[in-house]
């Protein structure tokens, strides 16, 4: 969200990659044509409860949308020229005129940016987790597209026997320890937690090397562990 002085700009940035077609209210797929959530509803949506809420405290401020694809390697065909998309070769142009517009701020401006950093919640309290046990979950890498434990690592990347995804091994190893650290907060983050969490064929030294990159070590060297 960017708070400019004659509008709020609203800006829900995509990465996805490949190619991709719309098809009524649908985004699917050219490869392999799996539907996606179509990002222009979920975007109207979110704009519309946003109104509500300025509305709702009484401040008045006009509200722009966007959906900005920024992966190079995107194409979407079909695009409707009337919806707020903005397509990788257009992102630099975009980037220019948000910069260009006048951003002198008021105190009305201060009050609406207090106001939302007040109503942020962290937490989700509509979001309720079932009891589960750390020996009675499934170990293993599954894929991040279809979610199957049927996977397998080939020289740099984790492959889904089931769907064909791939995925680099190094962003497999974090996104799983983003989920053990989600799930089990209690628990320290090591090597071996990692390596047993994965199970699969890992050198350890890989693990050891992701997690020395993207969290900070602490301990001793026969007692380390990471944050």
């Amino acid at each position: 969200m960017i708070i400019a002085r004659d509008a709020i700009h609203l800006i829900d940035v995509k990465n996805y990659e490949g190619d991709f077609y719309l098809e009524g209210d649908k985004l699917y797929a050219v490869k392999n044509g799996r539907e996606y959530k179509n990002p222009i509803t979920q975007l109207t949506r979110s704009a519309t409860l946003f109104r509500q809420l300025l509305q709702y405290f009484k401040l008045n401020h006009i509200v722009h949308s966007s959906i900005v694809f920024i992966n190079p390697e995107f194409t979407l065909y079909q695009a409707p020229m009337d919806q707020p998309i903005v397509l990788p070769t257009q992102t630099n142009r975009y980037l220019r005129d948000l910069n260009n517009t006048p951003s002198k701020l008021d105190h009305s401006h201060q009050q609406l940016a207090q106001k939302l950093l007040s109503l942020h919640q962290v937490k989700n309290p509509f979001s309720t987790l079932p009891k589960y046990d750390y020996e009675q979950l499934e170990k293993g890498m599954y894929c991040s597209r279809c979610n199957s434990l049927n996977t397998l690592i080939y020289k740099q990347y984790l492959v889904c026997s089931k769907c064909g995804n791939n995925e680099r091994v190094d962003h497999a190893i974090q996104r799983h320890t983003e989920e053990f650290r989600t799930l089990f907060p209690e628990r320290r983050i090591t090597t071996r937690t990692i390596s047993e969490w994965c199970n699969s064929d890992l050198d350890n030294k890989r693990i050891t090397r992701v997690l020395n990159k993207n969290y900070a070590a602490k301990g001793t060297t026969s007692d380390n562990y990471y944050e």
